[in-house]
């Protein structure tokens, strides 16, 4: 019985390489300093169609990104300290908020209007209100992307979403994404 399971074990043994190239694993950077580690995985369009039914017609670099604070004080997580650069195009870009990747809002201006001091004159402008208002039920995926994208917080523990790049057909190995800490400049590359 020995030598028949010999036989089968090496059989399974050989197809473990064949089983595990199939799963590739996801490109991904990290960094880190005193104050923070930063984690940021692509996601693929195949994925980004899976969660939110579309892939928003392959217009984005989507990232997946854990941030991870160091030390007792809050750490604010703003959007602004990311930026994702493409070392073959030069092109680069902040992430996108929700609304402007599926948003279907207006913004709203209002204007109110002082008294003229003669008819002659241009009546003042006393104010400016901007006012947005979104319709969510115009796109389903609007809804999905407010509850998944990294949101701008105070946070005391590890925090994770996604953010959107207005950056497509990137290759992962061209891609460098940085991110100003208090701590200094965290530059990433993608493996």
């Amino acid at each position: 019985m020995a030598i028949q399971r010999a036989p089968l074990f090496l059989l399974i043994l050989a197809l473990c390489p064949v089983l595990n190239a199939g799963e590739k694993k996801a490109p991904q950077a990290s960094g880190g300093n005193d104050s923070v580690a930063i984690t940021a995985t692509i996601v693929s369009p195949e994925e980004v169609k899976q969660i939110f039914g579309s892939d928003f017609d392959k217009n984005y670099t989507v990232l997946d990104v854990t941030i991870e604070p160091h030390g007792d004080k809050p750490y604010v997580v703003s959007l602004n300290d990311f930026i994702l650069r493409s070392e073959s195009s030069l092109e680069h870009s902040g992430p996108m908020a929700a609304g402007q990747i599926a948003g279907t809002g207006e913004v709203v201006v209002q204007r109110t209007y002082g008294n003229r001091a003669n008819v002659d004159s241009p009546r003042p402008l006393a104010g400016t209100k901007l006012e947005m208002k979104d319709d969510a039920k115009a796109n389903p995926a609007f809804d999905e992307l407010k509850k998944r994208i990294l949101v701008e917080k105070n946070i005391t523990a590890p925090e994770s979403g996604m953010l959107f790049f207005p950056l497509p057909k990137e290759k992962p190995k061209n891609l460098v994404l940085s991110y100003t800490s208090p701590a200094g400049k965290l530059r990433m590359t993608f493996k």
